[in-house]
């Protein structure tokens, strides 16, 4: 499913949404929802399959999976004194999903796959034909270095998918950046002293989903 698309089954699903409370609060239907629904923990669960259904499977199963542990204890007879542990084990298996943690790492490779969860990681890229690509971030925080690279073709897309998050991206000033990402709870910062709108040169455009995040550019 490409961005246009998603960003427009996720609003057709709030509108849809916000029209039956509405109804239901004229008396006009009768719509009700059991109270769980409206959780923190359901939201991160909800998050989770939307970002599963449109290609972010990694994202995807570490929300779900997020979601459920925190609400087991909320509507089961199970004790935090019990349960912590699970935390240390899902603390444990991040790890092992992290593509890149820890110091910074040059790199001339010309596509990206990061996935932040609970930790952070920092690259600088050099590559001359840079093409894009995605990145995930939850609880976590990537920074990317572009400022000796160049895009392929004058054009690169970087898919981000940041909730609790936050990214941080070093672009030359004369890049264009076109942010075309669905920002809900988040916000976005182009703090480069010099932002180029003419569509000359190298181009950059970032999409995907920026929930309760933040993505900043730099130079």
């Amino acid at each position: 499913m490409n961005h246009s698309n998603r960003r427009a089954s996720l609003g057709i699903i709030m509108i849809v949404i916000g029209i039956l409370f509405l109804l239901d609060n004229f008396n006009i239907i009768s719509f009700s929802v059991p109270h769980y629904l409206f959780t923190w923990q359901m939201i991160l669960v909800v998050v989770g399959i939307f970002q599963f259904a449109t290609g972010n499977q990694r994202g995807g199963v570490i929300l779900i999976s997020l979601g459920i542990i925190f609400w087991i204890p909320r509507y089961f007879n199970i004790s935090f004194h019990d349960y912590w542990p699970v935390f240390l084990i899902a603390i444990g298996l991040s790890f092992f999903l992290k593509s890149r943690t820890g110091k910074i790492r040059q790199s001339n490779s010309d596509s990206i796959d990061h996935l932040a969860v609970l930790g952070g990681t920092n690259q600088n890229i050099d590559s001359k034909q840079f093409a894009g690509g995605r990145i995930t971030t939850i609880f976590g925080g990537v920074e990317l270095d572009l400022r000796h690279s160049n895009l392929e073709n004058g054009q690169a897309t970087i898919d981000s998918f940041t909730t609790f998050g936050s990214v941080r991206l070093f672009v030359p000033e004369d890049w264009v950046v076109n942010y075309e990402a669905t920002t809900v709870f988040g916000g976005y910062k182009d703090k480069r002293a010099h932002k180029p709108t003419e569509y000359f040169g190298n181009v950059l455009t970032l999409k995907g989903l920026v929930l309760f995040g933040g993505v900043e550019l730099m130079s």
